[in-house]
């Protein structure tokens, strides 16, 4: 079965993410590959993610969330991601959000597009960040009270091993010991990109430079190999 169908039985994909990035980084590729199926697919972003200033003076704090919410937005254009909706919670501050208020905001994008499946951080964040922490345990708790499918994303002992140079120059997995490292037989959708997904996710990525130009100065190349798999596990 091609990559393709594997993402197909997925169905119609709601993202649940805590910054402007996420989804691209993790899913971009099943997101490519399911809006060229034609299936539908809508993300929601918690916060506009301005505390993640890496260059002050190009990118200042004051206008950081306005800047990476076009980026975006221009990230979406390249996927071909239609739908997609913001929160506008503080970022760095979704533990002081109430279990309620954020069940509410998930289920709120639940009724809107109808998800079969959900696609999200695991409870580990991915890199322990409390923001992500946060979102997978409302996306987890309320699709599956819902009954649908929640997917966590996890890295292959493959992909780990491409990113581990630019986690020792940029501590990526700033929060956690290592990120959720999973099997390519445990995982539930695991999925090599082909060349042309994969150059689509990477034009993504190169429109965000608030978050991305240090990892391409890795190389293009490079930064291929790190992001061509795209792991996931059903949540238990």
């Amino acid at each position: 079965m091609d990559v393709a169908s594997h993402v197909q039985k997925l169905g119609t994909i709601l993202g649940v993410w805590a910054h402007p990035d996420d989804e691209v980084f993790t899913c971009g590729g099943v997101m490519a590959l399911a809006a060229a199926n034609g299936q539908q697919v809508m993300c929601m972003t918690a916060t506009r993610g301005e505390a993640g200033v890496q260059d002050e003076a190009r990118w200042p704090a004051a206008r950081l969330g306005k800047i990476r919410s076009n980026e975006l937005e221009a990230a979406y254009e390249k996927l071909g991601v239609l739908r997609h909706c913001w929160f506008d919670y503080p970022d760095g501050g979704l533990t002081a959000v109430p279990d309620k208020q954020g069940f509410k905001m998930i289920e709120q994008c639940i009724d809107e597009c109808n998800p079969d499946s959900i696609i999200t951080f695991g409870p580990d964040g991915m890199t322990g960040h409390p923001d992500h922490k946060a979102v997978s345990k409302w996306a987890t708790k309320i699709g599956q009270a819902r009954g649908i499918k929640v997917y966590h994303v996890v890295m292959t002992p493959e992909e780990f091993e491409a990113n581990k140079e630019a986690d020792a120059k940029f501590n990526m997995f700033f929060n956690i010991d290592s990120p959720p490292i999973v099997p390519v037989s445990s995982c539930d959708l695991c999925i090599t990109l082909d060349e042309e997904t994969l150059e689509k996710k990477c034009q993504a990525l190169k429109v965000m430079p608030s978050q991305t130009e240090r990892l391409f100065a890795l190389g293009e190349e490079k930064l291929k190999q790190m992001q061509k798999i795209e792991a996931f596990v059903r949540a238990k």
